[in-house]
């Protein structure tokens, strides 16, 4: 029986505790606060002809007063932004605490009091457009032993329309994609890789996104024998005489690539006004490899020549 009683006197006590709670969260909650808020900024209604030179900062501060209720669920309504009219820019200076009530969408009942900077300035400049090359300049990369690159690294689409302030577009040569690195690769790779935004808010692109195709293939070495060796622009009454007419060249490459090559796709050159002009009796010739190719070995490592005129 004394169990009974002192069970209902904890109810009753932790009841009038929750009661007394509730009371005093409501008074509390029904009072006005001052608190300071994060408020992303957004440009409305940008002129054709105008652009950002420099961006504007992501958010501003603003000091508000409101409720503690309407504090409390100050983020689940509508999204509350700084919103600059486009127009506006052209004047380049934006007095933050002078416009704060007309550029900000603030809930009923809650009040801007002061923003923070207190002034944005903003460089614009006129709108133009120009197309440069992507670059994976920061794709790196390593193979497992025995693989390697079979050609250069191909970037689709190769090239981005930039949109922006002419005094920053003046000044850009190409674009970067983001930084990826493979390592250990033993297979070939598509991906798509995104731009790098480093001017968010001053440059729009005709792409976000680039797909990079990395062509990695298991690598061998082939022996090519019997490549002619051509003399270039020999005029009529000069004669060459040479030790060897062709040469044979070790190459590295995918095993692939080389399985579909001969000797007509490699070809060894002279000019002949360089022959004319050296001394020694002898020549290194040059190699021209399709792509992909890496060159070990010549033999013989030099042609001997004679020149008759």
């Amino acid at each position: 029986m004394s169990i009974l009683k002192n069970t209902r006197r904890y109810h009753i006590l932790i009841g009038s505790f929750l009661v007394a709670a509730s009371l005093w969260f409501s008074v509390t909650m029904g009072n006005f606060y001052r608190a300071q808020i994060e408020v992303p900024l957004a440009v409305v209604n940008m002129p054709r002809d105008v652009a950002l030179a420099r961006p504007l900062p992501a958010t501003i501060s603003v000091l508000v007063e409101a409720s503690g209720w309407q504090l409390l669920f100050l983020n689940a309504g509508k999204p509350i932004t700084f919103e600059i009219p486009g127009e506006a820019l052209r004047r380049g200076v934006i007095l933050t605490n002078r416009v704060l009530a007309e550029m900000m969408k603030m809930p009923a009942g809650i009040q801007a009091i002061r923003a923070y900077p207190d002034t944005l300035f903003v460089s614009v400049d006129r709108f133009t457009e120009k197309k440069v090359p992507l670059r994976a300049t920061a794709i790196s990369m390593s193979f497992k032993e025995g693989f390697g690159l079979v050609r250069t690294i191909d970037v689709q689409p190769d090239s981005v329309v930039l949109k922006g302030a002419e005094s920053v577009l003046d000044g850009i040569d190409s674009w970067p994609l983001e930084a990826r690195s493979y390592p250990d690769l033993a297979m070939p790779v598509a991906e798509e890789v995104p731009l790098l935004d480093s001017l968010r808010g001053v440059l729009r692109f005709s792409v976000d996104r680039a797909t990079v195709y990395i062509p990695t293939e298991q690598l061998a070495e082939m022996l090519f024998e019997d490549i002619p060796i051509v003399i270039r622009e020999k005029p009529e009454h000069g004669e060459v005489l040479l030790a060897q007419k062709s040469i044979s060249i070790l190459v590295r490459g995918g095993v692939n690539v080389l399985a579909n090559l001969s000797q007509d796709d490699f070809r060894v050159q002279v000019d002949f006004e360089d022959l004319v002009a050296d001394t020694s009796g002898s020549f290194i010739p040059t190699i021209i490899l399709p792509a992909g190719l890496q060159l070990l070995k010549i033999e013989p490592a030099e042609v001997r020549y004679t020149l008759r005129r």
